[in-house]
Order: C-alpha cells, then structure tokens, then sequence
C-alpha cells in the first residue's frame, strides 16, 4: 500500500508541474474533438483492491465553434466508448462500455463529469471444500458515475485521474469503486 500512496503522490507533483507548463503553451482554440486514452488504476471490488485497466476512445458531440477560445465554450458533450478490465485471485472482469461525458474546459486543465453503461465478462472460480474448482462465465449489466480531470501537458497529450463507480447487476461484486490515471492523446 505504501508504495502506490507513493506512486499517486509522484503523479499528483508530476502533474502539476506539468500544468504550469502547459498553461504556458496553451493556444486558444485547441479542443480536441477526438481523444484516445490508456489507463492504469485500482479497484475496489467489495473485496481486495486489484489493478484495472483502461482504453477508451472519445469524440464530440454537436457542433461547436472552433474560433472561441477552448475555455470559452462552456459545457461540451463527448461519447467515449471503453474497454475495461481487471483480474484477482478467483475472478476476471471485462468491461465494453460506453460513456456520456460533460466536459468544461479551462487554460491548462480540463474537468469531466459523466454515466455510462456497459457489459461486464465476468469468469468466477469457485474452491469447493474437497479442493475441487468449478469455474463459471457470465455476463452482467452495469452502469456508472464518474468525475475526473484532464492536464495539458502539450497540445496534443494530457495526464487524466478519473475517479468513478460502478454497479453491476447480479454480480457478486455488485459495486466496483475505480481510481485510474493515465495518458490520453489529443486529436
């Protein structure tokens, strides 16, 4: 545990001397309509804490202007399709899902709200008493909330943290809470 409170405070000092840096180079009129992303983090599947991992794709919605200045434009909406995915010592969970997101941006950073919906594969093995293992597949329906940050570390790269839920019907893990960081690539 000590060594990703560790690893999340480097990221944390990392990123905001980046900021800074960006806020330097930002140029007005830069937001992206397009974003791939890929991600590393935890969670929490009402159980011991596993690593997750992400790559979602996300485009705009509507129209916009293109001469206001990014941080002008008010609430802009996305749709991010993401694959998911995370294993632990009797279970694996893949996750395709696709998210709605309102994001507001500003000079260097960019904050994002949303909800999504998506399956998860789920493969469960159970240890019987008598040492045997019987392993199941199924897949389950699942929603999510989830709120995070952008940081611009150039025009076309920026460091993400989301933090989000998840509930999943009839699994076993029916609330899956996530903390993930990662690089997503401006296009």
């Amino acid at each position: 545990m000590r060594k990703t409170v560790i690893v999340w405070t480097a990221v944390v000092l990392l990123a905001g001397a980046l900021s800074a840096r960006a806020a330097e180079d930002y140029e007005e009129g830069t937001l992206p309509d397009y974003a791939f992303s890929l991600g590393i983090g935890l969670v929490d599947p009402e159980g011991p804490v596993e690593p997750y991992y992400s790559a979602a794709f996300r485009f705009r919605l509507g129209e916009h202007d293109r001469q206001a200045a990014a941080y002008d434009r008010g609430i802009q909406a996305f749709l991010e399709p993401e694959v998911g995915y995370w294993t632990g010592d009797t279970q694996t969970d893949t996750l395709v899902g696709v998210n709605l997101l309102g994001l507001v941006p500003f000079r260097s950073v960019d904050y994002y709200f949303g909800v999504g919906a998506g399956l998860h594969f789920q493969d469960i093995d159970t240890v019987h008493v008598n040492g045997n293992v019987t392993s199941e597949s199924d897949q389950h329906f699942g929603m999510n909330a989830q709120f995070g940050l952008d940081v611009h570390v150039s025009d076309k790269v920026a460091l993400f943290g989301t933090g989000r839920f998840d509930l999943v019907e009839g699994s076993d893990n029916q609330v899956q809470d996530k903390l993930i960081v990662g690089l997503r690539f401006l296009f």
